[in-house]
């Protein structure tokens, strides 16, 4: 199980676990933590729900009956718009945190340093309908990962500052470039013509300059699939 997933699941039932999503969360302090703010809002709702808000002695005789039930109702909604903002507005369930997760299932492809020739370059872009305009000698990892819904290429370039992760994600649009830091890992992710471009390396080893090249260097071709 990964986070989006474990993260999912706390959301919809946050007072339960299943063996796996105990598993996860006994290796993921994030998920963690993420799951005791979840049942602790939950805890506020029931709370709300058992005891609604009194009203003063004056402002009880003064409301017409009708207005108590609606004063329940709106209590119970700041609550679950609390849940719902900390579960939707929360930096690492992001696109970034999914790239991070993504890189970090995957962190062999930074210890291998097998230089892929070019014909093995082409066949991880194929199927995602995408060229690149690299010399082979730079790429030491070149998949097609299940990313999103789609097969995305999945490479690693050998740069003067160590290696950087590149996600070429033809079916995810940004609307501007965004940096980010999670796990101790830096990241940036960039519009394209087509989709967009994310870049993660250990150290920031400027990502946002190669991710300008790496913008030039993509052909998205119409033939993709």
């Amino acid at each position: 199980m990964n986070c989006p997933e474990a993260r999912l699941l706390i959301g919809a039932a946050p007072s339960s676990a299943t063996p796996a999503l105990e598993e996860h969360l006994a290796g993921c302090p994030e998920c963690a933590r993420f799951h005791a703010e979840m049942q602790a809002l939950d805890g506020d709702i029931r709370r709300a729900l058992q005891n609604p808000p009194d009203l003063p002695v004056r402002a009880r005789r003064a409301a017409p009956a009708a207005f108590r039930p609606w004063a329940l109702a709106a209590s119970v909604l700041l609550a679950l718009l609390g849940v719902v903002g900390v579960w939707l507005l929360r930096p690492s369930d992001t696109l970034a945190h999914e790239v991070v997760a993504h890189v970090q299932a995957e962190s062999g492809s930074w210890a291998t340093h097998e230089r892929i020739d070019g014909a093995g370059i082409t066949q991880a872009l194929r199927a995602a309908g995408v060229g690149f305009d690299v010399t082979s000698d730079k790429v030491t990892y070149a998949h097609s990962c299940w990313f999103r819904g789609h097969y995305v290429p999945h490479l690693v370039l050998q740069t003067e500052k160590g290696p950087v992760t590149v996600l070429l994600l033809r079916h995810v649009q940004v609307r501007s470039p965004q940096s980010f830091q999670e796990a101790g890992l830096n990241g940036v992710i960039v519009p394209a013509e087509s989709g967009s471009i994310a870049l993660v390396a250990q150290r920031e080893a400027g990502l946002e300059q190669l991710a300008q090249q790496m913008r030039q260097d993509v052909r998205w071709l119409p033939e993709a699939r």
